[in-house]
Order: structure tokens, then sequence, then C-alpha cells
């Protein structure tokens, strides 16, 4: 039979700061953590259809902030194919436009300031098990608490050029970080509502970044979206269930979209959709050895900040297992970063590494203009 597969999305959780929760530690002891995977976009509506979809919006036709309701009726997608085999397809998101209700049996949002998820999510999935009978379940669920922060301590009292924010680092990341502990407890609760319901045996749990989020390293970014650093665009996947293999870390280079290809695989669904982007689930079941991939993209097109571009992308980035190059396209900028000796990207390597540099350079642009 047919797993069921829970989806959880921790918002804006950040790579970087897994370790400061031992909750977080001893969670991901139970399962398969990725801490290496680059995000398509670092803004939730994008991210996710690239993962939903295993495409970047060039080819899936959401690619910025203005062309979320732009998904291409063409492109298969994730809860459509997933229902068509036999799923019970739900989703509880911050809001309906998060994602398309394509495919979805229960498509309904919350209110971030007013609902109580570590209460209303283990109700949700208890209804929703029931209404699916015998079939496989598959339940996406949003935790919103790191976005809620942001809103209210970050957009709601700061202008992107504001210097007071980015001059208050250590603040920033005090309120990050207790939103962060809370996604870790509201994640104890899920997994712990699982097993509640007896249906660990047979469930696949992943819990999820869609992006990170900056605490204003970067003046310009007050949060997400503006730029492609590490901070943004590094995220992360852990994978607890049945036949999963167990307090495992995976450091290695992937791309969110290799996601698609991967959960398809473990809801025992034969895709027909080719070997690209690839799935990794053999890697997570321990019966193939594991895998970097050679490039990663990512690009984005900020609402505000220093180059606003919310109707295009217009910064774009390679990421490889040892560098980074940005391209500014507003500006016709590069950056290139050493991702091992400088992994917060502080020091600008362009044109001092021509060869790397060079190399990146064919590949970003070439895939820019494909």
């Amino acid at each position: 039979m047919a797993p069921n597969i829970i989806f959880v999305l921790l918002d804006g959780s950040r790579f970087d700061r897994l370790h400061i929760s031992e909750k977080f530690s001893e969670l991901s002891k139970e399962g398969f953590l990725l801490d290496n995977v680059t995000a398509a976009y670092p803004y939730t509506f994008s991210a996710m259809n690239a993962i939903f979809t295993g495409l970047f919006g060039k080819e899936n036709g959401v690619d910025a902030y203005y062309k979320m309701f732009k998904l291409r009726d063409s492109i298969p997608f994730l809860p459509e194919i997933l229902q068509k085999n036999g799923y019970f397809t739900t989703c509880n998101l911050i809001s309906d436009r998060v994602i398309s209700s394509r495919g979805f049996d229960v498509h309904t949002s919350h209110d971030e300031y007013v609902d109580n998820l570590k209460e209303k999510h283990p109700e949700l999935l208890k209804e929703w098990f029931s209404q699916a009978g015998e079939k496989p379940l598959f339940s996406f669920l949003q935790f919103s608490k790191i976005h809620t922060v942001t809103v209210s301590e970050i957009l709601k009292k700061y202008d992107w050029d504001n210097q007071e924010y980015y001059d208050n680092k250590t603040k920033n990341l005090e309120n990050y970080d207790n939103a962060f502990l809370e996604s870790v407890e509201y994640a104890e609760i899920i997994k712990q509502t699982i097993e509640k319901l007896g249906k660990k045996d047979n469930t696949i749990i992943v819990f999820f970044a869609d992006h990170g989020t900056g605490i204003g390293e970067r003046f310009g970014e007050r949060n997400y979206g503006v730029f492609t650093y590490e901070e943004t665009i590094r995220t992360f996947y852990l994978f607890i269930g049945p036949m999963i293999e167990k307090n495992k870390k995976c450091s290695k280079l992937h791309s969110s979209i290799e996601l698609f290809p991967t959960l398809l695989q473990l809801a025992k669904v034969i895709s027909g959709l080719g070997s690209k982007p690839r799935s990794f689930a053999n890697y997570l079941l321990g019966q193939d050895e594991s895998f970097d991939d050679e490039f990663c993209f990512s690009e984005t097109g900020g609402l505000q900040g220093p180059f606003p571009s919310p109707k295009s992308p217009n910064v774009f980035s390679i990421k490889t297992v040892s560098h980074k190059l940005i391209y500014f396209k507003s500006n016709e900028k590069f950056e290139l970063y050493d991702l091992i000796d400088d992994p917060n990207e502080q020091n600008n390597l362009i044109g001092t590494s021509e060869e790397i540099e060079s190399k990146l350079k064919i590949k970003l642009l070439e895939w820019i203009n494909r």
C-alpha cells in the first residue's frame, strides 16, 4: 500500500540555526536530514510551485511575485498526480494563494494571527485521515510562526532602507530564534499526532523549509526574497518514516526541484516524467549511494529593496559544492564566493578566480537564456 505523506512546511526556517534546538537534534535522529538543499526561489509562492512541479518558473509560469496565479494548466502538478493515483489530498496554508487548488480534495487556509496551529493541525489530521478512509493521505501543512513574527516585528515597523533595522541584528536574531524554537515544538506535536492516530507504520513525514529568513545581514533585504545568499536559499529536508534511514545526515548539494520526483517515488507513483530532476528517494531508503548536484540554480526579483522586480526575476545565482556566482541583472554586476572558506559570503572574489568565474558565468547565462 502507498504510504501516507505528511508534508510540513516550517516556513522561513534557516538551515544554520537548526543547531540551536536540542529538540530538533533529537527529532533528526529519527530520520534522514538533508541540510544543503538549494531553494529555487527565496520566497514562498514561487518556491512551492517549483517544488510541486519539479520545474523553475520559466517552465511552470510562476517565476515572480506578480505571477503567483500563473501556473500553466499543462504542467503536471504534484497534488493532481497523487490524487489521480488514489490519494486523498489536503492542505492548510497561511493563505489560499500559496498554491493552486488543483488536485486538492480539501484546500483550506488559516489566520496566522488567530489560529493555534499546535491545536488546529492535529485536529485536521485526525479529520482528514477519517475522510480518507482506505485511501492514503497526502497533507500539506504550513506552520507560519516565523512569517508572523517577520511581518509584525519587521515589515510593519521598518522600510527596506531603514538603517535602524540592519543595525539591530542581535535583536532580530533573537526574534527569529524564538519563532524557530516554537516551530520545532509544533513539528514534535505533528509527529506525536501521527503516532497517536496509529499511522506511524505507514506514514512518511517531511519537515522542510521553502526558504530561509535574513536578519539584516544584507542591506536592502529585511527578511527574504531580494537576494540569493545562503541564509535565504540554503534549506533543509527532514524525512521520517518506515524504511527511511534513521540518524542520517547529508550535506551534499541538492536542488529543491528534486523533491518532486522524490515524493512521487516514495508514494510509489510512476510519473513517466523522465530522469530530470533526479529523485534521491533510493538514497533515503539506503538503497543507493549519495550524489552531489554539479550545479544548482536560484533566482528572484524582490518586491522592494534596491532594485525591485516583482514581475520578473532580476537576480540569478549558480551554486556548486564549493562556489557561488550571483548575477544582478539590473546593474550588470557579478559576485563570486568561496562557500567552503567563506560560508557567510563576505569576501567577493570576482576578478580573482578567472577559471572558476568563467565556467560559472557561461553555465549561469546559458541557464538564464535557456
